[in-house]
C-alpha cells in the first residue's frame, strides 16, 4: 500500500468499497512495513506488540473523527499512531516507576515485614470455618442479650486472664459491672470499624453477650458509615499519591544531579513540586494520625443501640479515657 492508497482510504469506507474492519488491517499492514516512519523502530518488540493490540482496538473507533476540511487522511492517522506510541510510553513510564518505588519501600520495611509474618499462627490454616450468614437483629434484641444478671468480669479480673494492665484493672474495681460493661460496650460499638475478631470474642465472654448478636450489630453500624468508608478511602489515596511523588521527584532530583550539566536548571521546577507534594503528605498524615478520618459512629447511634441517652455514651467515653481504657490493649 502506498501514501496515495491511504489518502482514498475515506472515500473507499463512505462508498462502501472497504469496511471499516478490512481499512485498519491495511493500514496495521503498512505500519508493520514501515516502522521506522512512525518511529517504532526504537521501541522494543513488547512496547511494538502493545501499540499493534491498541492500533486495532482504537483505530476503527477513531475513523469517525476524522475531518477532510482539517487535513489529510495520511496526517490524520500518523497523528493517531504517535498518540497512541507517547499513551504506551507514558503509561510504561509510570508503571516503571511505581514498581522501582514499591521495590524501594519493600526493602525499608523489609525488617518490619519479617516480623509480621514471624507472627503468622500456621496451624490455624488447618481448621475449618463455619460460613458467616448475616441476619439484621433489632436494638431491642441486642440490648435484651447485653441486660443479662451474669456478670463475668470480676471473675475474669480474679482469675487475670485479660490483657488489661493491673493499673487499670485496679481503676475498675472502683465501678460497678453495669458501668464497666457499659463503658466497655461504648468503645465496641464507637470503634465498630477497627475492632477485631478477637476483640469481640472476648468482650462476648466478658459479659456473657451472644457473639453472634455482637458481630451483627457491629456490621450494621460499619454498612451505615459507608460514605465515611469512602472519604477514609480517598484520603488515604491522595496521601498515598502525595507519598508516590514525594518520593518519585525526589528520585529525579538525585538523578539529575549525578547526570546533568547544569542541573539547577532543570531541578528548579522539580524542586517545586517537590515540597508542594511532601507538604501534602505530611499535612494528610497528620491529619489521620490526629484522628481527623477516623470511622466513628455518631453518638446518638451508639445511644440508640444500647438504649441508653447520648449524654450518657459521653459520659462513659469520659470516664474511660479518663481511666485509661484502650480497647486496642484488651
Amino acid at each position: 500500500m502506498t501514501r496515495e492508497q491511504i489518502e482514498k482510504i475515506p472515500e473507499q469506507i463512505n462508498s462502501g468499497r472497504l469496511s471499516r474492519t478490512e481499512a485498519v488491517k491495511k493500514l496495521a499492514v503498512f505500519i508493520a512495513q514501515n516502522k521506522s516512519l512512525y518511529g517504532l523502530q526504537k521501541y522494543d518488540e513488547d512496547l511494538q506488540s502493545e501499540f499493534f493490540i491498541a492500533f486495532l482496538e482504537r483505530a476503527e473507533r477513531s475513523l469517525d473523527s476524522f475531518d477532510v476540511n482539517q487535513g489529510t487522511f495520511f496526517s490524520y492517522s500518523f497523528c493517531l499512531i504517535r498518540n497512541i506510541c507517547s499513551s504506551l510510553v507514558k503509561k510504561k513510564t509510570i508503571s516503571n516507576a511505581i514498581e522501582h518505588h514499591n521495590m524501594c519501600e519493600s526493602i525499608t520495611s523489609y525488617e518490619e515485614r519479617m516480623q509480621a509474618y514471624q507472627q503468622i499462627k500456621f496451624e490455624e490454616f488447618e481448621k475449618p470455618k463455619i460460613p458467616y450468614r448475616f441476619t439484621p437483629i433489632s436494638y431491642k434484641d441486642f440490648q435484651i442479650a447485653c441486660k443479662t444478671d451474669t456478670y463475668h468480669i470480676k471473675e475474669v479480673q480474679n482469675k487475670n486472664l485479660i490483657n488489661i494492665p493491673p493499673e487499670i484493672q485496679e481503676k475498675l474495681k472502683a465501678y460497678s459491672p453495669r458501668v464497666v460493661q457499659n463503658m466497655v460496650m461504648v468503645l465496641a460499638l464507637k470503634s465498630a470499624f477497627y475492632i477485631t475478631e478477637e476483640q469481640i470474642n472476648t468482650i462476648s465472654i466478658w459479659f456473657n453477650i451472644d457473639k453472634v448478636k455482637l458481630e451483627t450489630i457491629i456490621q450494621e453500624i460499619k454498612d451505615g458509615m459507608a460514605e465515611r468508608i469512602a472519604h477514609k478511602e480517598i484520603i488515604e489515596q491522595r496521601r498515598n499519591r502525595a507519598y508516590f511523588q514525594h518520593k518519585k521527584l525526589k528520585s529525579q532530583i538525585d538523578w539529575n544531579k549525578d547526570n546533568k550539566m547544569n542541573p539547577e536548571y532543570i531541578n528548579d521546577s522539580l524542586n517545586k513540586k517537590y515540597v508542594k507534594n511532601t507538604k501534602t503528605w505530611h499535612i494528610l498524615n497528620y491529619q489521620m494520625a490526629k484522628g481527623k478520618i477516623h470511622i466513628r459512629p455518631t453518638t446518638k447511634l451508639i445511644a440508640q443501640v444500647l438504649g441508653i441517652s447520648a449524654r450518657q455514651v459521653t459520659y462513659y467515653q469520659t470516664l474511660a479515657r479518663k481511666i485509661g481504657l484502650d480497647l486496642s490493649k484488651v
